[in-house]
């Protein structure tokens, strides 16, 4: 899909994250692998810390709270929002839509759409889709986009190949439609078929919960995980990173009349360090333009990276930004 939006701006972008820092070096001990081989995996891969949610709050919990902010600020009336659009993979409840749950929390307007976009690592792009739609389409001016999760506890302590990299964070961004607003170029490419390379396999309709989904196994690499908890087959997500999205991102310069010159920040969606400057190698540019700081400091929030990336800038002023999702689906 293909398409170019006009007409709209984003008036805020903001991201929380839990205050439990977890640390690598004291999640060693969880781990099966001998603490040499972990070593060399830390280096390797940028390995450090992340932010685990340890209160149980959840992404409607997250969202509300940075709204609520917002409007202490001065920076919107909650009265004025004409749509919740969600993007996440961790949503409170199977039934009802997050959306809705968000909706009634803060007591918003009937005439408010709501809406789920069940999305990882590409989402926060379809996101931003999707409110540009609403916009064009709608007599709606004012979109309060959710992207993020709170993942870690679908994850396994003892999987070395997916725990070190999770980290939980929620994000909200404003998009308002405004006359003179910019324009936004947007192109997204599936491969459902590769769709297994990032799955939680049992907990869902086709595999309910059961005892034997929740019994852990270790997988060839010894790391310990149950059916209900997240499965990364890292072989095959790095060879689609290396493969798929450097090229994804040449032929949309290409397609664009543009190039990596045009651009002052690449904002890749934070998967790890080491992939991350794998892209950077191959698009030519350095750590500023294509920085990594989310993952360093707070990990992998799936759909919450790319606005983490955003809300974390630290340069003032206006900037020119590419922002490229890419991964569970396998979508990019």
């Amino acid at each position: 899909m293909e398409a170019k939006f006009y007409g709209f701006g984003v008036e805020a972008v903001v991201g929380l994250v839990p205050n439990n820092i977890s640390f690598f070096d004291d999640e060693v001990v969880n781990y099966p692998q001998d603490n040499a081989s972990s070593e060399k995996l830390k280096k390797v891969m940028g390995y450090s810390q992340h932010r685990i949610e340890s209160g149980g709050r959840t992404v409607s919990d997250y969202a509300c709270h940075m709204l609520e902010v917002l409007r202490s600020e001065g920076v919107c009336e909650l009265e004025q929002l004409d749509a919740v659009v969600v993007v996440t993979q961790t949503p409170d409840f199977f039934i009802p839509p997050t959306s809705c749950v968000i909706h009634g929390r803060l007591g918003l307007r009937r005439e408010a759409y709501t809406i789920d976009i069940n999305d990882g690592c590409a989402g926060y792009v379809k996101g931003l889709a999707e409110s540009a739609m609403l916009l064009a389409a709608t007599d709606a001016k004012l979109i309060a986009l959710v992207a993020g999760d709170v993942l870690s506890g679908r994850v396994s302590r003892q999987d070395r190949n997916s725990y070190p990299l999770i980290g939980d964070a929620v994000t909200v961004t404003l998009i308002r439609k405004w006359a003179t607003g910019g324009a936004l170029n947007v192109t997204i490419e599936t491969n459902g078929s590769g769709a297994d390379a990032l799955m939680i396999p049992a907990g869902g309709v086709r595999e309910p919960s059961s005892e034997e989904t929740r019994r852990l196994t270790a997988d060839v690499d010894g790391n310990v995980r149950s059916r209900e908890q997240l499965v990364m087959k890292g072989g095959d997500v790095f060879a689609f990173t290396q493969t798929v999205v450097p090229d994804f991102i040449s032929r949309f310069l290409v397609r664009h009349n543009s190039d990596s010159s045009a651009f002052d920040r690449f904002y890749l969606h934070q998967a790890n360090v080491f992939i991350l400057d794998k892209i950077r190698k191959k698009l030519g540019v350095d750590e500023i333009k294509l920085p990594d700081r989310v993952i360093r400091q707070f990990g992998n929030s799936s759909s919450g990276t790319l606005p983490m990336l955003v809300a974390t800038e630290p340069s003032a002023g206006e900037i020119r930004a590419l922002l490229c999702g890419f991964g569970v689906g396998l979508e990019w």
